[in-house]
């Protein structure tokens, strides 16, 4: 399991959840992807043929986890764990 964790001082838990939320919605859209959202507990989840990715916003601070079966090389793994850091960083930007 991959965990990334991203803190954004200064940005309230709502502002952050809103703006992870678009970005999961458009990558779960862009790629066919089963993707829903908790608007209480701030968290959501993408998923297809085994892989999972759970995402919580909480202390202005989010965490996505990602969870593969065991048949995904790792090139791919690396892949989407870059592209979602990329996203991230770019979160506010």
């Amino acid at each position: 399991m991959a965990r990334i964790t991203r803190k954004f001082a200064g940005r309230k838990d709502d502002e952050i959840f809103e703006k992870v939320h678009q970005m999961m919605s458009h990558i779960a859209e862009k790629m066919s992807l089963d993707y829903r959202k908790d608007d209480h507990l701030r968290s959501g989840k993408v998923s297809k043929m085994g892989i999972t990715g759970t995402f919580a916003v909480k202390s202005s601070e989010v965490v996505v986890e990602m969870k593969y079966p065991m048949l995904i090389p790792g090139s791919m793994r690396q892949k989407v764990e870059e592209d979602i850091e990329r996203k991230l960083d770019a979160l506010f930007s």
